[in-house]
């Protein structure tokens, strides 16, 4: 077969350590900026396997002539035209609830950096400030216990997310295009509308797909109906951000910060509007690094080889999303 990663994570040292059957293959493995190599080397590829924050789209479809497979290595695949694909005749799958456990600790992490000014009390240890921020965090901190946390949709990783802060004690309570009543008391949570998610939350947690209806979801109307002690927590993709709006929300004291392990665009670079100075201590970031620990890795691994063997046999494949 020949097989093709089209990914800035991918390496050919990982895939082989890890499938070491691919060996008995045609692959090539090509970095997202390398488009052009993309197009001119692997036009004869059969099973094509994107980075999450790649992208398919009809050229590249009409350029590989016998493409048969687009497979996520994530869970996201918002870069691939499905409608196209399916138009071709192209499955086109993800690697659904692959990374639920290492996202929700991520969005807990954030949390829990923002509630304790982990950054900012880091540096001041450093800057020889200890007993200064001490006095002046004294009785100030909350818990969150203390917190009622919203999430902004309702798969895997906000239902691990759920059950996450319901252990330390937080009270949940959740939106979604959906509503799952059948869920609601297994994790504990409550359904409520957008706006009173917004109303009465400590902490916005966005777990939703970009698509039309939610790319900037998160602009200056949405960031108004928050708590000006609120947080906004973003381990999902960054294009549902206004980048503009947060700022100035941050600027202006609308929020109490924001926790971010994604920002658009990506790669994210050193004059992003979200990197300025006057807002530093309002920001936790982490490098789009929830999920690809080392057990995630070993579960895209292990399945994209189910799936391909699966093509090869002839039987349905996992995560099918067309």
């Amino acid at each position: 077969m020949n097989i093709t990663f089209y990914s800035n994570v991918t390496t050919e040292e990982a895939l082989f350590k890890n499938i070491p059957d691919l060996k008995a293959h045609n692959v090539k493995v090509i970095k997202l900026s390398d488009r052009e190599h993309l197009l001119n080397d692997a036009e004869n590829t059969e099973l094509l396997f994107l980075d999450a924050m790649g992208k398919a789209d009809r050229e590249l479809i009409d350029h590989m002539t016998r493409l048969k497979l687009i497979h996520s290595e994530g869970v996201g695949y918002q870069g691939v035209d499905v409608e196209y694909a399916t138009e071709k005749g192209i499955i086109v799958c993800n690697n659904k609830g692959v990374n639920d456990t290492a996202v929700a600790e991520d969005a807990l992490l954030l949390m829990l950096s923002c509630l304790k000014q982990i950054i900012t009390g880091h540096q001041s240890v450093y800057d020889g400030r200890q007993i200064e921020v001490k006095k002046a965090s004294f009785g100030v901190i909350r818990e969150l216990s203390q917190c009622t946390v919203g999430l902004i949709g309702f798969g895997d990783i906000a239902r691990a997310t759920a059950k996450f802060c319901n252990a330390l004690g937080a009270r949940v309570i959740y939106t979604n295009r959906t509503r799952y009543q059948e869920l609601e008391e297994e994790y504990d949570v409550a359904y409520c509308s957008m706006d009173e998610l917004l109303k009465q939350s400590d902490f916005v947690s966005l777990h939703v797909a970009v698509t039309e209806d939610t790319r900037e979801m998160v602009d200056s109307g949405f960031l108004s109906k928050m708590r000006d002690d609120a947080f906004l927590i973003n381990t999902s993709r960054g294009d549902l951000v206004n980048n503009v709006a947060l700022l100035n929300a941050l600027l202006n004291n609308e929020i109490a910060g924001a926790g971010l392990d994604v920002i658009s665009p990506e790669p994210v670079e050193r004059d992003n509007i979200l990197l300025d100075e006057r807002v530093r201590d309002k920001l936790i970031l982490t490098p789009h690094i929830a999920g690809i620990t080392n057990l995630t890795v070993k579960r895209i691994y292990r399945n994209i080889w189910e799936n391909i063997t699966r093509y090869i046999d002839g039987q349905p494949l996992r995560n099918r999303v067309n």
